[in-house]
């Protein structure tokens, strides 16, 4: 898909250093799935302009952003798994622990050139 005036993108990055690359994260823009994600995937979705709301969750830990896109505009998110406080020792002694999600937005880019790769599940 090509960009337009017409379109906004929204992509989400899962590549952060302090993910612990384990449990899936979740996305949904408006109350639709968009996304799963595993550490290293990177979703780019057209989207249409306006208000919107975006969440990540990987079933234990949430969080949301609010945010507009006017057309033509690339909206860009991180988001990881992170060690909650006690998770080598919850690792180590019980064989899980808690990590919690982090939704960050970045910097907005520029909108894709050409066909956007798919690195990810829905």
């Amino acid at each position: 898909m090509r960009s337009n005036s017409g379109t906004a993108w929204l992509t989400i990055r899962r590549t952060s250093p302090d993910d612990v690359q384990h449990r899936e994260l979740y996305a949904s823009l408006d109350g639709n799935r968009i996304a799963i994600i595993l550490y290293g995937d990177v979703a780019t979705v057209a989207i249409a302009p306006g208000h919107h709301e975006l969440r990540v969750h990987n079933t234990l830990s949430r969080k949301r952003a609010e945010f507009d896109a006017a057309p033509g505009q690339h909206v860009r998110f991180t988001a990881a798994n992170v060690p909650s406080k006690g998770f080598a020792y919850w690792a180590f002694f019980v064989g899980a622990a808690l990590m919690w999600t982090t939704l960050e937005r970045e910097e907005d880019g520029s909108p894709p050139a050409g066909p956007v790769k798919e690195t990810f599940r829905v």
